[in-house]
């Protein structure tokens, strides 16, 4: 078992906390569970992923989970948002490539069905280079790198992987 993800649900503006306020929820959550180095959090939420949020998930060493969903930023930009810092102390970071930008759940899910073939104008192309380039940064860093790829990101998890393996594999060889 290399991971636990805990997922914070999206929260729309009227009935959301503050950024502090969520910080002091989990502090007070990760001091109560067992300590354990596996555990990552998925913000679905970008006010949330902020300072006061990153201090706590540093504090008890949990990783933040990068994910491509409907209302976050791109992948680099939360990678930026943490000013580039990785977060879980078991050496772990996972990245989940789930739904494109701006699109909702039901609507990638009607569009990539059947799910097996990709979708043309569905798969964002940055949403691949912006994985491709944590990934790398999370190498460099000497962290295990686990990707989490939905159908629902471009209508086949099966022909996204494999797509994103050959990138990668041609970066590599170029190190």
């Amino acid at each position: 078992m290399r991971g636990f993800i805990f997922e914070q649900e999206y929260q729309s503006k009227k009935g959301r906390v503050e950024a502090e306020e969520m910080a002091k929820s989990m502090d007070t959550f990760f001091e109560a569970i067992p300590k354990d180095k596996r555990y990552h959090v998925e913000l679905r939420t970008e006010a949330y992923l902020s300072e006061p949020v990153f201090e706590i998930l540093e504090k008890h060493g949990v990783g933040l989970l990068y994910s491509h969903w409907t209302w976050l930023p791109p992948l680099l930009k939360q990678l930026s948002k943490t000013k580039e810092r990785l977060f879980n102390s078991g050496g772990d970071c996972i990245i989940r490539l789930m739904t494109p930008l701006r699109m909702s759940y039901e609507d990638s899910y009607a569009k990539a069905f059947s799910f097996n073939k990709m979708v043309d104008g569905m798969m964002n192309p940055e949403m691949i280079d912006d994985a491709i380039q944590t990934i790398m940064e999370g190498v460099r860093r000497r962290k295990r790198m686990n990707l989490i790829i939905n159908n629902r990101a471009g209508g086949s998890a099966p022909m996204i992987a494999r797509f994103i393996a050959k990138e990668l594999g041609d970066q590599l060889r170029n190190i």
